[in-house]
């Protein structure tokens, strides 16, 4: 009988441990999606893309006046330059509007350009913004014209050309900028050729163009002294910028409300057309 022997481990030659799969290291091994942070707790669409919140209820409130607001009711809230020092009119005119037309177009652009804007700034910032360019826009109407104004467009305006100022601050981190101002501009060009065409076929032009300029002339003012910047190499041309246009608000402002106040004082309260209302 023979001994039993016992079986060899087989070794490997030199040749064959060049071939051998080394073993998987932990920081080797792919993390599954449930350990991905990215993929674990995925931000729902509205975290992603939060609606313009401000400016949608803001929205709600034009439309429900609109339905409700009677000849009372809006000759308490509608802007009239003979009556400058009630300040809440520089902002109630904005819920006031004329027809369903009116109140639509300007819900319709205000909330998509808020949309975009609210996304990458503050959206108190952005709501501050659009009042800040309707009370503008209503002083600057006056300056114009000393009429009545009803309509939220001032605002609507300084919401349009203030994405300007968000690309200005925010230059090399905005994607798409070119199409952005061609966006602007094509929007803002329709709107002064349809004016054009309104005011040459019409005796009476109940179009406030002091509002449209003033407000979108505020949005871009505002826009530079309010809007943050995410461009850390553009600190320093920002902050130049910050205080150049901070100067040029407060000489602006001096003057509106220095001419609105001379307006009054040198024009008769009968000379006021305070019986015709401008929409904006």
């Amino acid at each position: 009988m023979e001994p039993k022997t016992q079986a060899a481990t087989p070794e490997s030659t030199t040749e064959e441990r060049h071939c051998l799969v080394p073993p998987l290291n932990s920081s080797m091994v792919p993390p599954s999606a449930s350990q991905r942070p990215e993929l674990s707790n995925p931000k729902p669409w509205y975290r992603q893309y939060p609606p313009p919140f401000g400016i949608l209820l803001t929205s709600v409130l034009q439309l429900i006046m609109y339905g409700v607001a009677t000849d009372k009711i809006e000759r308490i809230l509608r802007f009239e330059p003979n009556n400058h020092t009630e300040a809440w009119r520089y902002v109630t005119y904005m819920f006031i509007h004329r027809n369903l037309f009116h109140v639509l177009i300007n819900v319709v652009i205000q909330c998509l350009f808020a949309f975009t804007l609210e996304k990458y700034q503050n959206r108190l910032l952005v709501l501050t913004l659009y009042f800040g360019s309707g009370a503008i826009g209503a002083l600057s109407s006056s300056c114009v014209r000393p009429d009545l104004v009803v309509g939220a467009s001032a605002g609507v305006y300084g919401l349009l050309i203030s994405n300007l100022s968000h690309i200005a601050l925010n230059y090399n981190s905005t994607k798409y900028k070119l199409w952005a101002v061609l966006t602007v501009i094509i929007i803002v060009a329709s709107d002064a050729t349809f004016y054009l065409i309104y005011a040459r076929n019409q005796e009476n032009v109940i179009i406030s163009e002091g509002a449209h300029i003033g407000g979108g002339i505020a949005g871009l003012i505002l826009g530079l002294l309010l809007y943050r910047s995410k461009d850390e190499e553009s600190k320093k041309r920002n902050r130049f910028i910050f205080w150049s246009i901070f100067a040029i608000f407060a000489i602006l402002m001096s003057l509106l409300v220095a001419i609105n106040f001379m307006i009054k004082k040198c024009t008769p309260a009968h000379r006021l057309r305070v019986s015709y209302t401008y929409v904006c």
